[in-house]
């Protein structure tokens, strides 16, 4: 199932975003890759979400490099590509839930075929939140990235401690 996403976002990716123009997203695509990155080292110890494939890749590792390399930057070039910078801050919430929704419903099959762990007291219902601040914070880093820093370090310390993640 992993590998089909994989085909089915690099397809859309070059099929429908504005792929011929990347380097003006590329920061924003280091930005979540970074960040998916940061979470693996972070909470190695303590995985709050972790991939369980069946078939190839067969394991977390090599599924969350896939992630971090291709699913993530696909997924950042389409939002951000179609993304409705001049219109109404409603119009621009309204495209954020839709990629929420959208990312539920992806995501969905994989717990349930337990292809997706949530551990340590993460659980289903914290997912809509978390894509809301993922998507927010994808559009923030394209225009204003010392502000995302700043919030992303905030967030980082809230996760830790509401999820009791040891540094050490």
């Amino acid at each position: 199932m992993y590998a089909l996403l994989t085909v089915i976002l690099i397809g859309m990716a070059f099929w429908k975003s504005d792929w011929r123009h990347w380097q003006k997203y590329i920061l924003t695509m280091f930005y979540v890759s970074t960040c998916n990155l940061l979470y693996n080292l972070l909470c190695k110890d303590h995985m709050l979400w972790k991939h369980s494939p069946v078939v190839f890749p067969k394991s977390h590792t090599m599924v969350d490099i896939i992630f971090t390399f291709i699913i993530l930057p696909a997924m950042v070039l389409l939002y951000l590509s179609h993304y409705p910078y001049s219109k109404p801050k409603s119009k621009q919430a309204l495209y954020i839930m839709k990629w929420v929704v959208g990312s539920l419903i992806v995501e969905y099959p994989f717990y349930k075929m337990h292809l997706l762990i949530l551990n340590n007291g993460y659980t289903y219902w914290m997912e809509p939140f978390f894509y809301t601040i993922m998507y927010v914070m994808m559009r923030l880093h394209y225009s204003r990235p010392l502000l995302t820093y700043a919030i992303s370090v905030v967030i980082i310390v809230f996760m830790l401690r509401v999820f009791n993640v040891s540094l050490k």
